[in-house]
Order: structure tokens, then C-alpha cells, then sequence
């Protein structure tokens, strides 16, 4: 898999559980196992929790960047002036 994976989508409610369902993708794609991709997904679900909190702009849009560095999983999701990086180490060794 080519790195980085770039994804925008709406910070809406209704849109937000499009980043985490992608995230179990990326992580198989890279060598991940099952349980990486669970650790990471609950850690990128509360990440974009905290991101959103507090009233956003009705255009307001999660940007998410997807890399593998190494043996890890590393994805920075931004939302207005706001970010954070979600780190995790893969268990599984890459195919």
C-alpha cells in the first residue's frame, strides 16, 4: 500500500463513522491484525470526540492522515484549528 492515505469527510455526526470503518481497512492493508485495528479505532473514536466537541461550523470537516511508519500505525486528524496524532504500534508483522 502506497503511504500516506489522505481522507476528508464532514465532521457531522452522521459522517464521522466513515474514519473509523476506513482505519480497519488501512490497518489490514499495512499487515495489521484484528486487534490493532479494534485499538485503533477506539483510539481514533475518541480522538475525533474530543476534536468535536463544542458547536462546530456547519462546513466543518475531519481531514485525516494515514501513514505506516515502520512497524506502526500513525493517523493525525485535524478538524478547524484543532488536531491530534493517534500512534499504535502493529503486533502483526507486515505482509
Amino acid at each position: 500500500m502506497a503511504d500516506p492515505v489522505n481522507l476528508i469527510v464532514p465532521a457531522d455526526e452522521r459522517f464521522r463513522n466513515l474514519a473509523p470503518e476506513v482505519v480497519g481497512r488501512y490497518v489490514a492493508a499495512v499487515g495489521g491484525s484484528e486487534s490493532d485495528a479494534s485499538t485503533l479505532v477506539g483510539a481514533l473514536t475518541e480522538a475525533i470526540g474530543v476534536l468535536t466537541a463544542g458547536p462546530l461550523a456547519d462546513d466543518a470537516g475531519l481531514e485525516l492522515d494515514f501513514r505506516s511508519p515502520g512497524n506502526a500505525v500513525e493517523i493525525t486528524v485535524r478538524c478547524g484549528e484543532k488536531s491530534s496524532v493517534v500512534t499504535h504500534p502493529l503486533t502483526a508483522a507486515r505482509v
